[in-house]
């Protein structure tokens, strides 16, 4: 049987990078998409012949399609997994235009231009699976994550709308995390007094403690969900919520 082939998006770290690995270990050939070519070169290199970089910078005009014109090269996509994303954390009133443009063109407009396309060929095919990274910011809100949590909001509303619109063929499900300890998370949300380790590491304990299973996400709690929904052949449109708890408080 041939392998599944995937497309994962921000694949060189965090969340993007647990899932390729847990894709590879489900013998999937993935194409692993990042900016950071030697993080991609050490992925490929330590999975040869099931893992083939991608270096795509997203944030750049139409660099997803020329992305997808290279996969296209290669395959036809049974799966997508859109992993990429930034936040900037600001007060609601010190959000600056660009950041709120920035936010919203990587984490809503890419993924739902790359899952036009490549549902649209997918549905040609009469088979695929798409998940997106969304966050429960999207429904609960946060200080300093106005922005960050709209673009969420919207990614959402456009997995609903796709799944609806791509059915019977293309299934389209988001995955919505908690706090996961990624490098996104170790941002300090505001001017740091004293030593900015031990400010961290306060920073990440009241984190923690919003959380009833008492600890923070890890990337592979995520890919574990994520490999459920790309698995599951009678759900599309949900929202699998990862969490911790976080949505109970």
């Amino acid at each position: 049987m041939t392998a599944l082939l995937t497309l994962v998006t921000g694949a060189t770290r965090g969340i993007g990078r647990a899932v390729c690995e847990a894709l590879v270990k489900q013998g999937r050939t993935v194409f692993a998409s990042g900016r950071d070519e030697v993080a991609l070169a050490a992925l490929e290199a330590a999975h040869p012949g099931r893992v083939f970089g991608m270096p795509a910078d997203l944030t750049q005009h139409d660099e997803w399609q020329r992305l997808l014109d290279r996969v296209d090269g290669r395959g036809s996509l049974d799966e997508l997994v859109l992993s990429a994303g930034i936040v900037r954390y600001a007060p609601v009133e010190q959000v600056s235009e660009a950041d709120l443009r920035a936010q919203h063109e990587l984490n809503f407009l890419v993924p739902f231009l790359m899952t036009q396309r490549v549902g649209a060929a997918m549905r040609t095919r009469g088979q695929g699976a798409i998940v997106h990274i969304a966050s429960t910011l999207a429904v609960r809100s946060a200080p300093q994550t106005a922005a960050y949590a709209a673009s969420k909001a919207a990614l959402l509303s456009a997995t609903r709308s796709f799944a609806l619109e791509l059915a019977p063929t293309v299934r389209v499900n988001a995955v919505a995390p908690g706090v996961v300890d990624t490098a996104m998370v170790r941002v300090p949300r505001g001017p740091v007094a004293g030593d900015p380790a031990l400010a961290m590491t306060a920073q990440l304990a009241t984190l923690r403690a919003l959380h009833p299973l008492a600890r923070l996400g890890q990337p592979a709690d995520v890919a574990q969900a994520v490999l459920f929904l790309l698995d599951a052949t009678w759900v599309t449109g949900s929202v699998l919520t990862v969490d911790g708890g976080l949505s109970l408080g």
